[in-house]
């Protein structure tokens, strides 16, 4: 399931538009893997509160919940330090989107940050 990339270094799982990466490889990594990547898209309207609730807006503009969905494009999750990121996304060509979540669940929420 992960294969590594070595331009990267990091260990990288493509499933179903949501690509999940770690530093190293972990007893359970994969069943994670595949749990966090069943849940994103369960728990998207939940991210995109979080975002809108979080202060995206004042770096993008107002927006709905519908628009930011589908200018997010695809979440690189790293398991290894539980973040959620979007670095390329529609919204601009030079910010990077992400969070944390705090737990193996794609839990909670915290943390947004908008880089660039």
């Amino acid at each position: 399931m992960f294969e590594y990339d070595e331009s990267s270094e990091l260990w990288i799982a493509d499933l179903d538009n949501v690509i999940i990466t770690c530093d190293e490889l972990r007893d359970g990594y994969e069943e994670q893997a595949l749990k966090i990547a069943e849940n994103y898209a369960s728990r998207l309207d939940e991210i995109t509160d979080f975002l809108i609730k979080n202060g995206i807006s004042d770096a993008f503009g107002e927006m709905t919940a519908d628009e930011l969905k589908d200018s997010l494009g695809v979440p690189q999750i790293n398991i290894g330090n539980r973040t959620v990121s979007y670095t390329d996304h529609a919204l601009d060509d030079s910010h990077i989107i992400s969070f944390e979540y705090a737990d193996s669940d794609l839990g909670s929420f915290m943390y947004l940050s908008i880089d660039g």
